[in-house]
């Protein structure tokens, strides 16, 4: 079932008046902070919760922050690595709708989830964490990929990219996404690879070869998401300060891009790994709840 989400800060709200209610895993969630968003998530009867790792430890969580621990699955483990593990066969079992990040490293775990022989990638995809954003000085909900994983995507890896943005923003809603492949000129200049590769996925788009969205680039990101800015240098596209995708050149520029606007601008973000054969919420361990809470219910919503 699709929702059309118009605010992520009714996130929340939206899935609980859908009465939607998935089974999760927190990986590695002996730690306070790790596992306060799923007690939150858990009282506001999102998600039924299973949590991994030192249960001594969680217990103790539990009991300090008012939940018993008998309302919780908990599946002890001795270290991070099998925390991992069990979450894969939980997912390649059917038994959890999307997972949650605990107190571990990205590449910790990772690593167990993109195993080759035993890991839950879905076939031929790429994955990439998606960040759904929200700014009062932009008037729609957009997406930012990739801020975290693929280093400097080719034109293949960033078309996958692309597709999970589209798919996010489908799930969403947005049947038709607009897609800005963002360079920091609008001519392709073979000194610069990103506009070189940014004008092949266009080109491929024009040919016919990409659907379902409208591709612009190399496009800079003042145009694409300022329609001003776009009369002011004469710049005519559909896309221009229309843009529900960015995709960005590279994953430094991507990460650079999020915590700047996410720090100066103080934008709101709900952000989930793609690509997997479940999401996963993964937001820094020192992050915000209200952020791991906003990308739960995310998670919740698009799930089937």
């Amino acid at each position: 079932m699709t929702i059309k989400i118009t605010d992520l800060g009714s996130l929340a709200a939206l899935a609980k008046e859908h009465g939607m209610v998935k089974r999760v895993a927190c990986v590695a969630a002996h730690e306070a902070h790790a596992l306060e968003s799923s007690i939150l998530a858990k009282r506001e009867g999102l998600i039924k919760s299973i949590l991994i790792g030192d249960e001594k430890v969680i217990v103790e969580l539990l009991v300090a922050a008012g939940e018993s621990p008998d309302d919780y699955t908990i599946i002890a483990t001795e270290n991070n690595a099998e925390s991992v593990r069990k979450a894969v066969e939980l997912v390649k079992a059917g038994e959890v709708d999307f997972l949650i990040k605990g107190i571990l490293e990205t590449g910790e775990l990772m690593a167990g989830l993109l195993d080759k022989e035993n890991g839950i990638r879905k076939p031929d995809a790429i994955v990439c964490p998606v960040a759904l954003m929200q700014s009062p000085l932009y008037h729609k909900i957009f997406a930012l990929a990739d801020v975290g994983i693929t280093l400097y995507p080719d034109v293949d890896k960033k078309i996958k990219i692309m597709n999970n943005c589209i798919w996010m923003m489908n799930r969403i809603g947005v049947d038709e996404p607009k897609v800005a492949l963002l360079s920091g000129v609008e001519k392709v200049n073979p000194k610069m690879q990103d506009t070189v590769d940014n004008d092949a996925i266009k080109q491929k788009y024009l040919a016919g070869e990409i659907g379902g969205c409208i591709i612009e680039g190399p496009i800079s990101l003042d145009l694409a998401i300022d329609k001003e800015a776009a009369v002011v240098k004469g710049y005519s596209s559909p896309v221009a300060g229309e843009a529900d995708v960015l995709i960005v050149p590279d994953m430094v520029s991507g990460n650079l891009l999020i915590k700047g606007i996410g720090f100066f601008g103080q934008m709101m973000s709900a952000d989930l790994i793609i690509g997997l054969e479940v999401p996963v919420v993964f937001g820094s361990r020192g992050g915000p709840v209200e952020g791991k809470l906003r990308s739960i219910a995310l998670a919740v919503l698009v799930t089937d």
